[in-house]
């Protein structure tokens, strides 16, 4: 796969001139892959390229594909005549009558699928340089609200079947490829006529790509960049009345992958409201998330805490207490957090769960159970613990602690005030209610994403007023509201 740059240039005498594109050579076996980590919306996509082919005929050239299994595939491609086709493996296949054989031509290709629609005819459509292709050789269209390969959680390849031995490697050029995650687009987001000339023309793509979407310039200046990321969820809120506390948003840290001149989007979880009564349980806390080209990182809000009349506690990124008697506590989302804690016989209920461990179950003396700890973050450049888990309310007047990293403390008795919410920008569980007079449940905290990029790499251009600071040979970028970074 070699880049060719001010060769096979596309000029639109209009400030937009695609001056770049990639060359995949078949009998150099080229193509682009990858297998997203979470599945998009598989019913409704756009993909979108300008495509100059470099040979005919003899097997199918694939364009862009989708592969599960040998009986469970998406391509799209030419085929061994050289008609476009749409292949849902056994349940759609659309075929143009027209060949494309110009390989000195440019054309501008667009696959929509919209399997929402209730005509069969709008759930795949094709367009050609601007206009849309509506006489076929062949048309099955998959059944209404059919789930397709692409956007799920299979190997995507460009320019290649992932199927062996049956590749199928197109051959010929590639540049300004859009795939839109979520939406089903037309030409005129991609492209437009030129007002002297007539001549179908690109223009820079200016919408959102959605979880799983992405785009490819081919072009030299595309360099991506690693950049760490910490993503914490809003705490659950505590419950009322001997009650659990909230568990701790769900902790999700590692490293992605930018990609320059893409928008990323942090969305940051509020923390779940406090039981306003003791028949009501504590409100979870909501997702935080990043999400662009190529990168979807979602984590749980926690779950809320149970109420004396209510006494289960929500699921969520760590889980919500549960409290007297009988009450069941909440589940941890894998790898972001853990279970509450329960009471255990007493007159109090259970910690929420933290990013770190379970809830503690409640003591002896009718004391609520602690929160669960949460876990500690350097990405700062400061070691910063976060998601920890609220504590239970009481019945004994001695308040049960939150655990590390911004969980509430649990009331020891009703309305003493000794109960506090979870800390803001932590993603800490709220503490749970006390019990004799009526103690309500405290609110969980807020959430927050962080990313970590080399300052060398870092743009500049954010939205929603996140706090930028340095550490060493970085920049640290930290939402506390939700907001954008263009890498």
């Amino acid at each position: 796969m070699s880049l060719l740059q001010n060769s096979n240039a596309i000029s639109t005498g209009g400030g937009y001139d695609l001056t770049d594109s990639v060359r995949f050579r078949s009998s150099a076996s080229a193509y682009l892959s990858r297998t997203p980590a979470s599945a998009g919306n598989r019913k409704t996509f756009t993909f979108s390229a300008w495509i100059k082919k470099s040979s005919n005929g003899t097997d199918y050239k694939e364009i862009f594909t989708a592969f599960n299994s040998s009986t469970s595939y998406s391509a799209f491609d030419f085929s061994d005549t050289d008609q476009l086709r749409w292949d849902e493996y056994g349940v759609g296949n659309i075929k143009t009558n027209a060949v494309y054989r110009d390989n000195s031509a440019w054309y501008h290709i667009v696959l929509t699928v919209d399997t929402t629609q209730a005509t069969a005819s709008n759930r795949v459509k094709i367009y050609v340089n601007g206009e849309q292709v509506t006489s076929f050789a062949s048309a099955t269209y998959p059944s209404q609200n059919y789930n397709t390969q692409i956007n799920n959680t299979v190997i995507h390849q460009i320019a290649r079947n992932p199927y062996a031995p049956y590749y199928q490697q197109f051959d010929g050029y590639l540049t300004e490829v859009n795939f839109v995650d979520g939406q089903a687009l037309t030409p005129s987001d991609f492209g437009n006529y030129d007002a002297i000339t007539g001549v179908w023309k690109p223009k820079k793509y200016t919408g959102t790509y959605g979880t799983n979407g992405f785009y490819l310039p081919m072009n030299q200046t595309v360099e991506t960049y690693d950049a760490t990321y910490l993503s914490v969820a809003g705490g659950g809120g505590g419950g009322t009345d001997v009650a659990g506390g909230g568990g701790a948003g769900g902790y999700l840290t590692g490293t992605t992958t930018l990609i320059p001149t893409n928008v990323y989007t942090a969305t940051i979880g509020a923390g779940g409201a406090g039981a306003p009564n003791s028949s009501t349980k504590g409100t979870s806390g909501g997702n935080s998330s990043l999400i662009g080209s190529g990168v979807s990182i979602t984590s749980i809000g926690g779950g809320g805490g149970g109420s004396l009349n209510n006494r289960n506690g929500l699921s969520g990124g760590s889980g919500g207490a549960g409290t007297n008697p009988g009450g069941v506590a909440g589940a941890g989302t894998p790898g972001q957090g853990f279970a509450g804690g329960i009471s255990s016989g007493t007159q109090a209920g259970g910690g929420g769960g933290g990013a770190s461990e379970i809830g503690v179950n409640s003591a002896p003396g009718n004391t609520g159970g602690r929160g669960g700890n949460g876990l500690a973050s350097s990405i700062t450049g400061t070691s910063i613990t976060y998601a920890g888990g609220g504590g239970g309310g009481g019945y004994s007047g001695t308040a049960s602690n939150g655990g590390t990293g911004g969980g509430g403390k649990g009331e020891g008795y009703g309305s003493d005030g000794s109960g506090t919410a979870g800390t803001n920008g932590l993603g800490g569980g709220g503490g749970g209610g006390g019990g004799g007079a009526v103690g309500y449940g405290k609110a969980g905290g807020s959430g927050v994403v962080i990313l970590r990029v080399p300052t060398a790499k870092y743009t500049g251009t954010v939205t929603g007023s996140p706090t930028v600071t340095t550490d060493g040979s970085y920049t640290v970028i930290k939402f506390t509201a939700s907001g954008t970074y263009t890498a």
